[in-house]
């Protein structure tokens, strides 16, 4: 009955499609939590007694912001995104201004 049901495959189709792609982004989710995990983790634990962090920086930090960089890079692009289209916008008003 289910395989000749036009409504039916095609709501399969759209749920899967639908749990695909919240799937692909709990993994990115994933991905950056355990990455800016392990900074934020390599950052406290190697943090000079008495100072504030970051202020006075071990090797194993730089070995951090690394981690945590890695962990940001999947939102990268909408940082690009909204920060070149606002200097697009900003050169053709000085262009049209002119």
């Amino acid at each position: 009955m289910t395989k000749d049901n036009t409504f039916v495959n095609i709501f399969k189709g759209v749920f899967s499609g639908a749990l695909g792609f919240i799937s692909a982004y709990a993994l990115i989710g994933l991905f950056s939590l355990t990455f800016v995990g392990i900074g934020l983790y390599l950052i406290n634990t190697y943090n000079k007694k008495d100072t504030k962090l970051l202020k006075d920086i071990q090797p194993m930090q730089y070995l951090g912001i690394v981690f945590c960089i890695i962990g940001c890079l999947p939102f990268a692009q909408y940082f690009f995104i909204g920060f070149l289209s606002e200097g697009g916008q900003i050169a053709m008003d000085n262009l049209m201004n002119n």
